[in-house]
């Protein structure tokens, strides 16, 4: 098929993966009118959105624009493996400085000060309570410094409080009964303040040293997804989704099942997050029901609701440690 028009290609590649103007337009943060004018060259998208629509439908800027031909490119919805996306370089930065070499140093310095003051003073803390705790601290803290965020500032409130706990720091004992409600309070507020404020949560960057890497494959209808140190977006096609696995760690994720057509009987994905943020998008035409197995630091959210009659069930089994997980139906 050939678009000569950028409406005839979004039109296009919403069919492809499924999508009604309804969908994309709440991808897109748009109305559906808006859609239906793109599509029918009434108007055109702003040139502000257009890398997040090609984004959307997985495909490059240049030919979204029409300057590659889509004729070239066979796109069947059927398993495929997906384009691999450039990888990300991480480094921490502050201007002029490597944010990542300064607190490392602290961290080193902090610790072996702490080392210091155990073997002259009276304290009883051990090295390996110091090495989780600073690390639980430092991983808080750099995580914090791309972004807000629950999960980063849980762990450094956590990790800094165990530290001091250890040293009998508190003229108060905080026990379980305090610090649950504690935790609860801090995560209504920052939903709170993301409603009342409207605004999109940016994404945020995991920069470290790490090598970045992505496999992604669909064969046969079975689901296989690494993903480690960097920022994918991975979109599943398939006609028939049997089953499969995502790992993914130290880094910001978000695997797309928009595309798939349909869900075998007892389809089911077996996810492990770690260090990381992943985001399922799911078409509402599908369910999903799962029984997370939380670790320690760790969140799930479920944005939107499935149809009240789905024509399919996807079955999640979850290992999610040190990190945050999102459903969010479209």
């Amino acid at each position: 098929m050939n678009q000569k028009t950028l409406g005839e290609r979004i039109k296009y590649h919403r069919k492809r993966l499924g999508m009604t103007q309804e969908q994309l337009a709440e991808r897109m943060g748009v109305s559906a009118q808006a859609v239906s004018k793109w599509e029918n060259n009434l108007s055109c998208p702003d040139i502000s959105i257009l890398p997040e629509l090609a984004e959307v439908f997985d495909i490059s800027l240049d030919e979204l624009l029409g300057r590659q031909s889509a004729d070239s490119i066979v796109r069947e919805a059927e398993p495929v493996e997906q384009k691999k996306k450039k990888d990300f370089h991480f480094e921490w930065e502050a201007p002029g400085k490597k944010l990542h070499g300064i607190l490392f140093a602290v961290f080193v310095l902090i610790f072996a000060g702490l080392l210091l003051m155990n073997n002259f003073m009276t304290y009883d803390v051990s090295w390996w309570t110091l090495l989780w705790t600073l690390s639980l601290t430092c991983i808080g803290l750099c995580g914090l410094c791309s972004g807000f965020s629950f999960f980063f500032l849980i762990m450094t409130l956590a990790g800094s409080f165990f530290l001091l706990d250890a040293y009998e720091l508190f003229p108060f004992d905080l026990g379980w009964g305090v610090l649950i409600p504690a935790v609860l309070i801090i995560w209504g507020i920052s939903l709170l303040l993301d409603i009342l404020m409207g605004k999109k949560k940016k994404r945020r960057h995991f920069h470290t040293g790490g090598k970045a890497h992505h496999e992604f494959s669909c064969a046969d209808g079975y689901l296989k997804c690494e993903m480690a140190f960097g920022e994918y977006r991975s979109a599943v096609v398939t006609s028939l989704l049997r089953g499969g696995s995502i790992e993914s760690s130290f880094g910001n994720f978000t695997v797309d099942f928009s595309a798939c057509e349909f869900l075998a009987p007892n389809c089911r994905i077996q996810v492990e997050n770690s260090f990381g943020s992943l985001t399922l998008l799911v078409p509402e035409r599908f369910e999903v029901r799962f029984d997370p197995r939380e670790g320690f630091a760790s969140g799930w959210e479920i944005k939107g609701s499935p149809d009240a009659s789905p024509v399919g069930i996807l079955y999640l089994e979850s290992e999610n440690s040190f990190g945050h997980m999102e459903i969010k139906y479209i």
